[in-house]
C-alpha cells in the first residue's frame, strides 16, 4: 500500500499521479509500462515516486482499491436517493455507470491491468478478498440503513450480504457486456431491470427475522 506521505499529499495531486498511471496504462501494456513513464506523465520526480510507493506494482494495487471505493460510493448514494428500495437503487447504479464517460474510462483500465499475467492474478486475488465474507460483510456493515427494513423484513446481515452480492453482479456483468459491445445499452439495461426486479420479489418474500 501506498506510504502515509502519499495519503499526506493534496487530493488534486494524489489524483493527478493516480490518473497519469492510469492514462499510461491506456496507451501502454502493463508489462511494458515503467516507473519512467508514469513519473514523467504525473511530472514527478522518480525520487517522489519511490516516497510514496514500493514499487509500480504498489501503485496499481492502490489505483484498483481506489476504483472499488469509488464503485462502492456510487452504491450507497443511489441506495440513498432511492429510499432504501434495492431494484432502484441499483438500477440507478447501472444508468449512472453506463452514462459517465469516467466510468467507462475506469472499466477500460482495469480491463488493460487484468491482461496481463501478473496484474491479472493480483487483481483476482484483490477482489477474492473484498468478496469473501468477511470483506463485503464489512462492507454490508458500514452501509448499514441503506436497505429499507420496512421493504425487506426478512433481510438479516447474511441474506443482505448475498443480496448486494448479487446486484453488483448484475451491474458488473452489464457494464462487461457493454464495454464488449456486444449488445445496446438499453437491452442490457432491461435485462438487468429483470435480473433486479427477481431478486428485490426474493429479497421482500423472505420470512420475517424472528
Amino acid at each position: 500500500m501506498p506510504t502515509e506521505k502519499f495519503y499526506n499529499l493534496k487530493e488534486g495531486k494524489k489524483q493527478a499521479i493516480l490518473e497519469a498511471a492510469g492514462d499510461e496504462l491506456l496507451e501502454t501494456p502493463y508489462s511494458l509500462l515503467t516507473v519512467s513513464r508514469i513519473i514523467q506523465k504525473a511530472g514527478i520526480s522518480r525520487a517522489s515516486f519511490y516516497y510514496y510507493f514500493s514499487d509500480k506494482e504498489d501503485l496499481f494495487r492502490h489505483l484498483r482499491e481506489e476504483m472499488k471505493n469509488r464503485f462502492i460510493k456510487v452504491v450507497e448514494k443511489a441506495l440513498r436517493q432511492k429510499q432504501g428500495n434495492f431494484r432502484e437503487g441499483f438500477q440507478a447504479v447501472i444508468s449512472t455507470m453506463l452514462e459517465d464517460g469516467g466510468f467507462q474510462k475506469t472499466c477500460c483500465l482495469y480491463q488493460r491491468m487484468v491482461e496481463d499475467t501478473e496484474c491479472h492474478n493480483q487483481a483476482v486475488r484483490q477482489e477474492a478478498a473484498f468478496h469473501e465474507k468477511e470483506g463485503l460483510r464489512e462492507f454490508v456493515k458500514n452501509c448499514q440503513g441503506l436497505l429499507n427494513p420496512e421493504l425487506y423484513p426478512g433481510l438479516d446481515e447474511e441474506k443482505t450480504v448475498c443480496l448486494m452480492e448479487l446486484g453488483v453482479l448484475v451491474v458488473a456483468k452489464t457494464l462487461f457486456l457493454y464495454l464488449m459491445g456486444s449488445e445496446k445499452k438499453e437491452y442490457l439495461e432491461g435485462i438487468a431491470s429483470v435480473q433486479l426486479e427477481i431478486l428485490e420479489r426474493g429479497a421482500r418474500a423472505l420470512p420475517r427475522k424472528s
